[in-house]
């Protein structure tokens, strides 16, 4: 069926998208493209959830603060204990170096000592010798009076008066009186040799004991100063090693409340970043709503002078009738207007896309092929099938803004078609009505 509407003379920009007629003023449209892009923003907002509910509670951020501050504190507790044990360990450094200092004078007092310990050794030695070269001289002289007293006990118990008488002369007697004086002045001398040597021997002996007694003392001594010097320098090892163990083990401390720390100060990063996505979703939110509650008011205040501002989106020969038949609906729910391949598309008024794709995915052959629906209030959509989707598929998307004459996709043959055309409908609540009610 052919429409007895003229064609009316088209201008066509296709760097814009825009077909011009004589259908719109230009202040009219540009008015109503900027109260048109409110009311679409808010038929596509219909049916959008209450706010969303904080997942990030300040109380919780607080929490995680209150989390990091312990841990902190923690840390430098640790630390001064890490400060004090390294004093402590310096500190037992100096008495160690006190202790090293007070070794080197025990050792030269050793070496005086071991020194000293040699001279008494000598000195025992000496005395040993001595105490032998005099026994063995006492023997000796021991042995010459006893050779003596066994000759004078032989001799008998001569007296010097026997002796003189029984001389042959005075001379003779007084000679022999004079011996025996020698002789007996002689044994007393022996004796008294004798006698002395057993006390010098008595005197060497008791140096000699003392001198052993000093000696195992001096002995003594080094040992108990070596133990003494050992001990101290164990007990301060003991404690540096102590100290050390304890820097380890307060450093891997701190590690580990500084690395739990980090972790709570990532995890109130986080929790920030997502309060702060939060909050500023909300703000948009609150946007939205005024701006979708302006533009309900201004909506409704042009609802119905908007009915009559439709434009034909294809200009062409009227093929099927809202209501008519043909091979593949009856009856007919739309306009198809047959033009040739490629012709520019255009959307009937302004709104915005709700759908732009193939009706069944995957299958452009199928129903209606190619296909752009576009919503122009609460109420009103629009519907453009067949269009074509290889050579020049639809230059807008799901959620763009169209003005009234602008370029939305090409003529063509996808879906269930004999030929070249465009299925056009108009609805309202979903319901499809005859185009024509709102075409000029």
């Amino acid at each position: 069926m052919t429409s007895d509407v003229s064609e009316p003379s088209i201008s066509y920009d296709r760097r814009t998208h825009v077909v011009e007629g004589p259908f719109d003023g230009p202040r009219y449209v540009f008015r109503a493209v900027l109260i048109s892009c409110a009311l679409l923003v808010a038929v596509v907002a219909v049916g959008v959830s209450p706010l969303a509910v904080y997942a990030v509670s300040e109380e919780e951020i607080r929490a995680a603060e209150q989390d990091r501050i312990e841990l902190e504190r923690q840390a430098e507790e640790e630390k001064i204990l890490l400060e004090a044990t390294r004093a402590l360990e310096s500190d037992l450094r100096l008495q160690l170096k006190d202790i090293d200092q007070q070794l080197q004078e025990a050792a030269a007092q050793l070496r005086d000592v071991e020194q000293e310990i040699q001279a008494v050794e000598l000195e025992v030695f000496d005395i040993n010798e001595s105490i032998e070269t005099l026994n063995r001289r006492l023997a000796r002289e021991t042995e010459t009076l006893s050779r003596r007293v066994r000759a004078l006990y032989k001799a008998g118990r001569t007296t010097m008066l026997e002796t003189v008488l029984s001389s042959s002369s005075f001379a003779d007697a007084l000679e022999r009186a004079a011996s025996l004086e020698r002789a007996l002045a002689q044994d007393l001398e022996e004796i008294g040799v004798l006698i002395e040597s057993r006390r010098e021997i008595q005197l060497r002996t008791a140096e000699h004991t003392m001198s052993m007694a000093r000696l195992e003392q001096v002995r003594d001594d080094k040992v108990a100063i070596e133990a003494n010097i050992t001990r101290q320098i164990d007990a301060k090892k003991a404690l540096i090693l102590e100290a050390r163990q304890d820097e380890a083990a307060i450093e891997q401390d701190i590690k580990a409340f500084e690395a739990e720390a980090q972790v709570v100060s990532n995890r109130i990063a986080i929790l920030r970043d997502i309060r702060s996505r939060e909050l500023a979703e909300l703000e948009r939110q609150r946007e939205r709503a005024a701006m979708l509650e302006k533009a309900k008011i201004a909506a409704e205040a042009l609802a119905q002078g908007m009915k009559k501002s439709y434009v034909w989106p294809l200009w062409g020969i009227i093929t099927t009738e809202y209501g008519g038949c043909n091979f593949a609906q009856c009856p007919h729910i739309g306009i198809d207007i047959a033009e040739d391949f490629l012709q520019p598309i255009v959307a009937a008024n302004d709104g915005v896309v709700l759908f732009s794709g193939l009706i069944v995915p995957g299958r452009p052959e199928a129903s209606y092929g190619m296909t752009v629906i576009i919503a122009h209030s609460r109420t009103e959509e629009t519907l453009y099938a067949h269009l074509d989707n290889l050579t020049a598929p639809p230059v807008v998307k799901a959620g763009d803004y169209v003005l009234r004459g602008q370029v939305i996709g090409y003529n063509g043959v996808t879906g269930w078609t004999s030929g070249p055309h465009l299925h056009f409908e108009y609805r309202v609540n979903g319901r499809p009505e005859n185009p024509r009610n709102v075409l000029p």
